[in-house]
């Protein structure tokens, strides 16, 4: 495989026909010991234009591969999911030159000369490049990749062995051959410093540093790193430690047979900086005799194995007696997980204990297992646990060992280890690694599509590994393309697949794993409309307990298919949440997903309901009839809750009302409008109300409700007024008006009034507000609803000290103040005093304002208002300014900015802002 493909038989080479079947070997001969499934082959060896019999035809291909193997009858296998290649040892030239540089690395610390040997003859092994034939297939060009990084690995070792042994001047020319060709690798810059050094030429290697040092920001926007500036300062102070040392001493030890199963490290790893540091800080703060255990857990393709081989191969000096690696296929397509008892068969044969040795029963076994660790200072990595019960019988019993275990399901139950549980990547880490794996220029010049790119694939490692390898292996593609594609909704899982690594194909197994329950939980997370649940909600979703759901939550927590953002929340990852409406759709039938739907809708409705009641108990009621079977709403215990509640489950009430509208539901929409409409005013979200209303008033129209339409179109009028689109406030309001006096509904066209005098106040025509704002007190009157009609009197009062009638206006004002104190209705107070401040201050009264502006804002407070909280503050700092107080102005501006952005009212807030820029220090204007 290094060079030229060729297969030899006692030096005959054999011919094996044309390249789709060479593809199919070399296929086999990279996953050599590995099952390699048919999907696999098939994508390999047409891509997209596979045949329909192409399954047929790969059976043909290795029917004949193996006609031409006789002279090693039984090399392939075959298996349920695929073929195996089982090579003799050294068979494979890449298997050969692996042997060969482990065997170097092994003894390079203590001896040298024996080590650059080793490692000579690994490099020798090379005949050209590797896979070279094949650098269109993508499954063989990661393989080249990693074995031409192994090779340049190799190179490096080789050159430290040979400066270890006293040479010098005679590397300077392939280390300036290889700096040229590897400008990226801060060990040969350093290497090369070293030999010029020894060479004599002492300047040269300043200038070689300086060169390196410009090369690494230019070109990767890098500083040099520590050790290589530590090699500069040696180089400068003429550090004897850079002169060749006079003998080499090799120590007289008796050769030892070092077992390492890691799989190799890749060369693309990003990120986990404080994971890798934690992880290799493992063991030297333990108590002296504790075992050292690490599990590593997380959802599938988040990189758990990929982390925990990458340490793995730091900590191997660390651990010098044998490295091994077992994956227990915990969750591996068509196998089951491997029984401890195996395990613990192939670890011991690893560790040279021959099988007459090994006993039958399992806790011997592991009695064995555990003495034979005793003496010995080993890394074993349990890659793929399924359980803490699996893995259980396989830990040390001493402190001299260091065990990682990497497993998608939490490990609680597994007491004597400490758990690492991973997530997504940030996003500097995931654009670094879908750079690495890309491996061009399109990464760089295209750096918003990468981050949109890592966006869709939720920052998850595999999903950002196998998207960069398509862009990888289709040079036409650029990155906005891919983005593109991955954004479309329906195929994002689809194009998150490649060869035989996907995505969608991790989530699978995951979920396979599960038990009916859980399964059925997780399907239905995938109707829940929102990207977020509790655990009522979720009782509600699934029709069961509350404490069931709890405990099915919980679960899926632990098998990391379910994240908790924090304590009673819920939510699937982005990638994860696709794969559960997938999963929904082919397993859940469609009746069930509708009831589900319908009681959790219901839920959202019935608790935000109650909600909306207690903000203002006094808001005209609905009737919403029963809730669907199985649905048990939240019972709130007051104003205070029930804003908790609307602000921790808002975007699930607005998810619940788009979910409603999408099934058909009309009166829910309209409903969950209502319902929304109070805590949507408080909280200032005018722009949610407006699609809320939208969507209420299509809805009523539908149904043909015209008191329903009518209230929909007052409440449009009431928010579009302030964002000042006044034609369409008037048309709504005009239009509310029509529909009340036609139904002969007096509190709606008395409503309708009200607002129009809202909306002509936003347009500074205070005489037709003041009419509009009679006629309401008259039709409230009429009505007996004193509530409002002592709201109305306030209002009028506003218009009057606008018109400059400030006596009669206060009158108003001061009688509304004092009917609502005996309402008790807070809202009515708030807006009397705001009114009473603004009457103070149009008489130049800007002490008397600020009272009154106090005592409305400690009511906007009390009632959780932010909308009128950032009104009132914006006259409080105009007050200030009145009074010279330029400090305290200007941090009530501040505060109602800060209110205003919150609340996404940029016009209002640039409103607050240009009294900031406009008034100096001292509270005067600025010309």
């Amino acid at each position: 495989m290094l060079g030229p493909f060729e297969l030899r038989v006692r030096d005959r080479v054999l011919e094996l026909g044309g390249f789709r079947i060479r593809t199919l070997l070399a296929l086999l001969t990279a996953n050599a010991g590995r099952v390699t499934s048919v999907g696999t082959l098939v994508d390999a060896l047409w891509e997209a234009e596979a045949p329909r019999d192409a399954h047929r035809t790969v059976r043909s291909y290795v029917s004949r591969l193996r006609h031409s193997l006789v002279p090693a009858a039984g090399l392939i296998t075959t298996h349920p999911a695929g073929y195996l290649l089982q090579p003799p040892p050294d068979a494979v030239d890449a298997a050969r030159f692996e042997r060969l540089v482990a065997a170097g690395r092994r003894v390079l610390a203590t001896e040298p000369s024996t080590a650059a040997g080793q490692l000579t003859a690994a490099l020798e092994v090379w005949r050209g490049d590797a896979y070279a034939e094949f650098r269109d297939v993508p499954q063989l060009r990661a393989e080249a990749t990693r074995l031409h990084e192994l090779r340049l690995g190799a190179v490096e070792d080789r050159i430290d062995a040979e400066l270890a042994t006293g040479v010098g001047a005679g590397l300077v020319e392939e280390l300036t051959g290889l700096t040229r060709r590897h400008p990226g690798h801060e060990r040969l810059w350093g290497q090369l410093m070293t030999a010029l050094y020894r060479a004599g030429r002492q300047a040269d290697a300043l200038d070689t540093f300086a060169r390196a040092r410009t090369v690494l920001v230019k070109q990767f926007g890098l500083d040099p790193s520590p050790r290589l500036v530590e090699v500069h300062r040696r180089v400068l102070a003429n550090d004897s430690r850079l002169e060749a040392p006079a003998a080499v001493t090799v120590r007289a030890e008796p050769a030892r047979s070092v077992r390492s199963d890691l799989p190799g490290d890749i060369a693309d790893f990003a990120g986990r900086g404080a994971e890798l540091d934690r992880l290799l800080g493992s063991g030297l703060d333990a108590a002296p005799l504790a075992m050292v255990i690490e599990a590593l857990d997380g959802m599938a393709g988040v990189g758990k194995t990929t982390l925990a081989v990458h340490a793995a191969h730091r900590l191997t000096e660390r651990y010098p007696d044998a490295q091994l690696f077992i994956d227990l296929h915990g969750h591996t397509p068509g196998q089951s997980p491997i029984a401890p008892t195996a395990a613990l068969d192939s670890l011991l044969r690893a560790l040279g204990v021959s099988g007459e040795r090994i006993p039958a029963d399992l806790d011997a076994r592991a009695a064995l297992w555990r003495a034979e660790l005793a003496a010995r200072s080993v890394l074993v990595l349990l890659d793929n646990a399924a359980d803490a019960a699996q893995v259980r019988p396989l830990l040390p019993g001493t402190a001299r060992s260091l065990t990682l275990i990497t497993s998608r399901r939490r490990l609680v139950d597994l007491e004597s280890a400490r758990t690492l549980s991973l997530d997504v990547l940030p996003v500097a880490d995931a654009v670094a690694l879908f750079a690495g794996v890309v491996g061009d220029e399109r990464a760089t010049a295209e750096a918003d599509a990468v981050r949109d790119v890592v966006e869709r694939c939720g920052h998850l490692p595999l999903a950002i590994r196998i998207a960069a390898a398509r862009l990888r292996s289709r040079p036409a593609w650029t990155v906005r393309y891919l983005a593109d594609r991955l954004g479309e909704a329906c195929s994002t899982l689809a194009e998150l697949s490649v060869g035989d690594r996907s995505v969608g194909a991790a989530f699978a197994l995951s979920y396979e794993r599960l038990d009916e329950p859980r399964r059925r939980m997780f399907r239905l997370l995938g109707v829940h409309p929102a990207t977020e649940i509790d655990v009522p909600a979720a009782a509600a979703l699934a029709g069961v307990s509350r404490a069931e759901a709890n405990a099915l939550l919980e679960s899926l927590v632990d098998d990391h298919l379910v994240q908790q953002p924090v304590t009673g929340r819920y939510r699937l990852h982005d990638l994860v949440r696709r794969h559960a409406c997938a999963v929904a759709l082919t397993e859940e039938p469609e009746p069930a997903r509708a009831e589900a739907l319908r009681r959790v809708v219901d839920f959202y409705l019935h608790t935000a309901y109650a909600a909306s009641r207690l903000l203002d108990q006094q808001h005209p009621p609905i009737d919403l009839g029963e809730p669907a079977a199985g649905c048990v709403p939240v019972a709130l215990p007051d104003d205070v809750a029930a804003m908790a509640w609307f602000d921790t489950n808002h975007r699930c009430v607005v998810a619940a009302r788009v979910a409603a509208e999408n099934a058909g539901r009309d009166t829910a929409v309209w409903q969950l409008a209502w319902t929304l409409d109070n805590f949507h005013y408080r909280r200032g979200h005018l722009h949610e109300n407006i699609d809320a209303w939208r969507a209420g008033l299509a809805a009523a129209e539908r149904l043909d409700n015209a008191g329903v339409q009518a209230r929909a179109h007052r409440r449009l009028g009431l928010v579009y007024a302030p964002l000042g689109r006044r034609e369409e406030a008037l048309a709504h309001l005009n239009r509310s008006l029509a529909l009340s006096e036609r139904i002969g509904d007096t509190l709606g066209q008395a409503g309708a009034h009200f607002v129009l005098a809202l909306a002509w106040t936003h347009q500074g025509d205070d005489h037709r507000a003041l009419t509009h704002v009679t006629s309401a007190r008259d039709l409230y009157r009429e009505v007996g609803d004193e509530k409002w009609e002592t709201r109305a009197l306030s209002m009028m009062g506003a218009c009057h000290t606008r018109l400059g009638h400030h006596v009669r206006a206060r009158a108003y004002c001061e009688s509304a103040l004092a009917r609502c104190l005996e309402q008790n209705d807070v809202y009515g107070q708030a807006d009397s005093l705001d009114n009473l401040g603004a009457i103070a201050a149009g008489t130049g009264d800007s002490a008397g304002a600020l009272r009154h502006y106090e005592r409305a804002l400690d009511r906007w407070h009390r009632l959780d208002n932010t909308y009128r909280q950032a009104a009132t503050l914006t006259a409080m700092g105009d007050a200030h300014r009145g009074l010279r107080r330029a400090g305290q102005a200007r941090a009530a501006w501040h505060r109602a900015a800060a209110l205003y952005r919150d609340q996404h009212l940029d016009e209002a807030a640039l409103g607050v802002e240009a009294r900031l820029t406009r008034t100096g220090p001292e509270g005067t204007g600025r010309s």
